[in-house]
């Protein structure tokens, strides 16, 4: 079933690839005026962001928000801020550095999500497995400890018999002295007891 699947991979339609890179470019853009503000916030000046109110359609985001991207790119962190801009702006170098470290830590985050969406849900998966979590869940060491009792009534059953004790000190081999008497775990009722031939 797995050879099947890899031989024969669900085909990739153009809107994949598109939403791919919507995706990216948003983060990008994000990057850029998180960047810009967290520049801001190191340099002493609190956290800015474009302001909403600018351009003939108010909203949330606003044009400025999008204006503003090739002034902050160019080192201006005033770019696209409410009038007045607030006191103590971060330079160019810091909104450069902050720019660069901002956008990798969201591309790398980006890509690491990507891979685990591929992995987990993508043409390539593994059909029918479980996860590791689910496995711990059934399998695991606490779920064995809980139906001990279950998968081995001899050692961890209610009426489970004590091991005799081994002497050592008798001559021959370990191996050779008696263990523990079997069947102590079952019940009496449940299983007659065996009659010897004189008492048939």
């Amino acid at each position: 079933m797995q050879r099947e699947r890899r031989r024969d991979p669900y085909p990739w339609t153009w809107e994949i690839p598109v939403a791919v890179a919507l995706a990216t470019l948003f983060v990008v853009v994000i990057g850029i005026q998180l960047g810009r503000s967290v520049a801001n916030l190191l340099a002493g000046a609190g956290w800015t962001w474009p302001d909403p109110n600018a351009g003939t359609f108010p909203s949330p985001i606003g044009t400025a928000f999008w204006t503003s991207l090739p002034g902050v790119l160019t080192g201006h962190s005033d770019a696209g801020l409410p009038n007045p801009a607030p006191s103590g702006l971060a330079d160019s170098g810091l909104v450069w550095i902050s720019l660069a470290l901002t956008e990798l830590t969201l591309l790398t985050a980006t890509i690491w999500v990507g891979v685990y969406a591929y992995q987990r849900w993508g043409p390539g998966r593994m059909r029918g497995m479980a996860t590791a979590a689910e496995a711990e869940k059934i399998l695991g060491i606490t779920r064995l400890r809980k139906v001990a009792g279950i998968v081995r009534p001899d050692l961890y059953g209610k009426h489970a018999a004590a091991p005799e004790p081994v002497d050592r000190t008798a001559e021959g081999d370990a191996t050779e002295q008696p263990g523990p008497a079997l069947g102590g775990g079952l019940s009496p009722w449940l299983l007659d007891r065996r009659l010897t031939k004189e008492e048939r």
